[in-house]
């Protein structure tokens, strides 16, 4: 099966991690655990909701940091991958999410085999919160499903509105994947920077 991968992504973060980035994009000591698709590097087709991403990012972080989105080139493909794509939202990808989501401790996963690249919608309103009232009240992933799918105000969306997420969860990534440059958010105004850096991006 061959699996046509969008050539421009976007990843959210804050600016003070633009030089980490520039020395090695996929750094997967940094991945965390309890995420929709697992560990990971998280990117979207959406500069839109990239952009919400980073302004998540630097409303959390404690310290100087502004909200900041990669923009990345994905220049080409290993030769030989474990992909999975969620087409749309569906009883499996939220098991999925499910499954992965329980999972707190760095390195465990619920998989026999991670897939190297996961394509699918993301989980609307609060997971987090919607996760722990599952463990609570012993909820089934059916209850899951119809939660992760509504807005804040309870209206169900469909995937085309929940957004895409592309998560690369290996670092033989890395080589396929070029930062182009990156927007950061200054006086209410986002500012493109070209990557100029002469340390090795991938």
């Amino acid at each position: 099966m061959e699996i046509i991968t969008p050539q421009r992504l976007f990843h959210g973060t804050t600016d003070n991690l633009v030089p980490s980035f520039q020395k090695k994009l996929l750094n997967s000591q940094y991945w965390r655990a309890a995420r929709d698709f697992g560990e990971g590097f998280y990117t979207t087709i959406s500069i839109k909701q990239a952009k919400i991403w980073a302004l998540k990012a630097a409303e959390k972080y404690v310290g100087d940091a502004r909200p900041c989105v990669l923009e990345i080139e994905l220049i080409s493909v290993p030769s030989t991958f474990e992909p999975l794509v969620f087409l749309s939202d569906s009883l499996n990808w939220a098991d999925f999410i499910l499954r992965h989501r329980k999972v707190l401790k760095k390195g465990e996963d619920p998989c026999k085999i991670h897939p190297d690249i996961i394509i699918g919608p993301m989980a609307d309103n609060d997971t987090g919160k919607i996760l722990e009232q599952c463990v609570q009240l012993n909820k089934d992933v059916h209850w899951f499903y119809d939660q992760i799918t509504r807005s804040a105000r309870g209206r169900r969306l469909d995937a085309l509105r929940l957004g895409n997420q592309v998560v690369f969860s290996s670092e033989k990534w890395s080589s396929s994947l070029r930062l182009t440059g990156y927007h950061i958010q200054s006086r209410g105004r986002w500012i493109y920077h070209e990557n100029t850096s002469s340390a090795e991006s991938v």
